[in-house]
C-alpha cells in the first residue's frame, strides 16, 4: 500500500476525506491547515462600537439557521464521518501549508502519494517530497478553474457541468494533468453547499480508485489540459452581489428552471477512469 498524506483544512467535508481514505487505504498521515480564524460576533461588536451590532447578532442567528442545514447535509452525504479526524490518524496542525515544518515532516515521512483538498496553493517545496501529489478540485477542469466554480456555473446556468476534477498538483492553479473527472448529479432542491458536498464524495471516490491502481501496480493514465477552453476565477472576483445572486436561485427555486432550460445545453467532455 503507498505511503499517502493527506493536506486539508479542517472543515467537515475535508475531515470525511482523510477518514474514508484512512478507512479504505491506511494508515495515512494528515496534515491540517488552520488559517486565522474569522473574528467572533463579540470581538467584532467590541471593534465596531455600537454601530452594526443590531446587524451583527440578526447574522448571527441567521448563521445558526445555515448551519443546522449543513449539518444536515454532511450527515447525508458523509454520516457520521464528518464530525472529527480519527484519533489513529497521525496529524500534523499548522497555520500554513507551506511552513518549512511542513517540508521538513515530509521529508521525514517519504510519501508515495500527496492527496490535497481544500488547503491553500501549495508550493514547490512542498509538492517536490513526494513522487505523485494529486488534488480534489470543486470544479470540471479546465472549464472551472480557481474558486467557487460551482457558484459560477449556476450563475452562467450551467448546471450540467459542475463536477469534480482529480488532477496533478502544479504550481499552476487547477491547471496540472487530469487523472479522473465526474460529473454532479444535480437536482431541482440543490443548493451550491449541498452539490459541493456531493462532489466531495465523488472526488472522494475517484482518488481511492487511484489509490488502487497504485496499489496493484497500474499506471495512472493523466490527460494534459488546454487552459485555452476554460477560464480560471480568483477569491477576491466572486463578490457580494454574486454570493446575493446565488442565494437568489436557490430562494426562488430557478435551479429546476435551470435544469429543463440550462444556457449550455450540451455537457463539455471530461476524463473518466
Amino acid at each position: 500500500m503507498p505511503k499517502i498524506v493527506c493536506l486539508i483544512r479542517h472543515e467537515p467535508p475535508l475531515i470525511y476525506f482523510v477518514n474514508k481514505i484512512n478507512q479504505t487505504h491506511g494508515p495515512i498521515v494528515a496534515i491540517v491547515e488552520h488559517p486565522e480564524e474569522e473574528k467572533s460576533l463579540w470581538e467584532r461588536i467590541r471593534l465596531k462600537g455600537a454601530t452594526g451590532t443590531f446587524h451583527a447578532i440578526i447574522q448571527r442567528f441567521k448563521q445558526a439557521r445555515i448551519k443546522k442545514e449543513q449539518h444536515r447535509i454532511y450527515t447525508q452525504y458523509f454520516g457520521e464521518n464528518w464530525k472529527a479526524i480519527e484519533p489513529g490518524i497521525e496529524t500534523l496542525n499548522v497555520n500554513n501549508i507551506n511552513l518549512p515544518e511542513v517540508a521538513d515532516f515530509l521529508a521525514r515521512i517519504k510519501p508515495d502519494l500527496i492527496l490535497d483538498h481544500g488547503t491553500s496553493l501549495v508550493k514547490d517545496h512542498i509538492l517536490n517530497q513526494a513522487p505523485l501529489a494529486l488534488n480534489l478540485h470543486w470544479g470540471l477542469s479546465p472549464y472551472y478553474r480557481g474558486t467557487f466554480c460551482t457558484e459560477w456555473a449556476l450563475v452562467n446556468w450551467d448546471p450540467y457541468n459542475i463536477g469534480v476534477t482529480i488532477h496533478k498538483l502544479t504550481n499552476i492553479i487547477d491547471g496540472g494533468s487530469i487523472l479522473a473527472q465526474r460529473r454532479a448529479d444535480i437536482k431541482a432542491a440543490d443548493t451550491a453547499h449541498s452539490i459541493n458536498m456531493q462532489l466531495t464524495y465523488l472526488g472522494t471516490d475517484l482518488a481511492c480508485m487511484a489509490i488502487d491502481k497504485i496499489a496493484n501496480g497500474k499506471e495512472l493514465e493523466f490527460h494534459k489540459q488546454d487552459l485555452s477552453r476554460g477560464f480560471m476565477t480568483r477569491y477576491s472576483q466572486f463578490s457580494e452581489l454574486l454570493r446575493m445572486q446565488v442565494e437568489f436561485i436557490e430562494k426562488r427555486g430557478l435551479l429546476k428552471l435551470m435544469l429543463e432550460k440550462p444556457a449550455r445545453k450540451h455537457r463539455l467532455p471530461i476524463i473518466e477512469f
